[in-house]
């Protein structure tokens, strides 16, 4: 018990800290797009997801996700089938079929916590559980494996682009096979903090992952790169607000962060880009399957198109 308050604690501290109180729950947390390009979902405290078409970037469907803060959902690689994770013990994790509108129970999952992804070939799904575990499951939902993963929480998780193997962040960095058998752990810094986001490059060389700061004050906020071995490859400093997602482009050559500001970075974490920072924190962040646009979700619930050069296009009207 005493363990799972203090993970309850924490993800109550992830949520809330950065964000100005909101009278309308307005937040959206999460945002994606679709691998075939034709739609934009997104959710986050409006107890409901959103599903809008991008030829004219209207919104054409929502699906009611009562009571939670819908954390973040990923699309499946070649169907359009989307994964959805809240932190909560009533919807928890769940796989949508877009067309249909028909939702798939996760078989045997016993909480949600903040992090999901698909492999690359689409035939198993990882989603963290409230205390420490990962579970995987496959694409129709039945229970594959579960593991221990992280004590405090795993906030972040992705697949190999190439190979069933996962890093998984929380208050440490850990790669792991599907089955859960340990290949490496390590800490990123020497003061205790917490990651929220991670995503492999596309090569499968390094990753990169996205921080809340240091635990204590909440500050030095960062972007690193690691490979699977330990090596920290490289460093981004700057950011007012956590990074709570972030993406690579479909080459590999660009890097978008998102926190007080829409940043874009190179492979060598040089800056290409950056918006004007504002207090409206951009919360989610993708790239358009051809790589010529970003959308954005904030904590006052905007969604933003941006070129690659962060260069503002259009916001959506719900």
């Amino acid at each position: 018990m005493k363990k799972l308050l203090s993970v309850i604690l924490l993800g109550f501290l992830i949520s809330f800290a950065s964000c100005k109180p909101k009278e309308n729950n307005e937040t959206l947390w999460t945002i994606a797009w679709s691998p075939d390009a034709k739609y934009l979902a997104t959710g986050g405290d409006h107890d409901e997801l959103k599903i809008f078409e991008t030829k004219t970037f209207k919104l054409i469907k929502t699906f009611p996700v009562k009571g939670v803060q819908l954390s973040r959902i990923k699309w499946h690689p070649t169907k359009n089938m989307l994964a959805v994770i809240t932190q909560s013990k009533t919807f928890k994790a769940k796989i949508l079929h877009i067309e249909e509108g028909k939702w798939t129970d996760l078989e045997g999952l016993k909480s949600g916590f903040r992090a999901l992804d698909w492999n690359s070939d689409g035939n198993l799904l990882a989603v963290s559980e409230l205390e420490d575990s990962v579970s995987i499951f496959s694409a129709n939902g039945a229970f594959v494996s579960r593991f221990k993963a992280d004590p405090k929480g795993v906030a972040g998780l992705d697949w190999h682009p190439f190979g069933d193997i996962l890093v998984t962040v929380g208050t440490h960095i850990g790669v792991y096979t599907k089955n859960g058998d340990t290949l490496n752990t390590f800490q990123p810094r020497t003061v205790e903090t917490f990651m929220l986001c991670v995503e492999w490059h596309p090569s499968g060389d390094f990753f990169a992952i996205g921080d809340y700061g240091d635990l204590e004050n909440a500050e030095n906020k960062l972007v690193q790169f690691w490979n699977s071995e330990g090596k920290k490859l490289n460093e981004i400093h700057g950011s007012l607000a956590e990074y709570r997602n972030i993406r690579w482009n479909h080459s590999g050559e660009k890097l978008a962060t998102a926190s007080d500001a829409l940043r874009i970075w190179s492979k060598e974490a040089k800056p290409i880009a950056e918006s004007k920072s504002t207090d409206d924190y951009l919360w989610g962040v993708d790239w358009s399957p051809d790589g010529k646009f970003i959308v954005t979700s904030s904590s006052e619930g905007k969604i933003a198109i941006w070129n690659e050069n962060a260069k503002l296009v259009r916001e959506l009207e719900e």
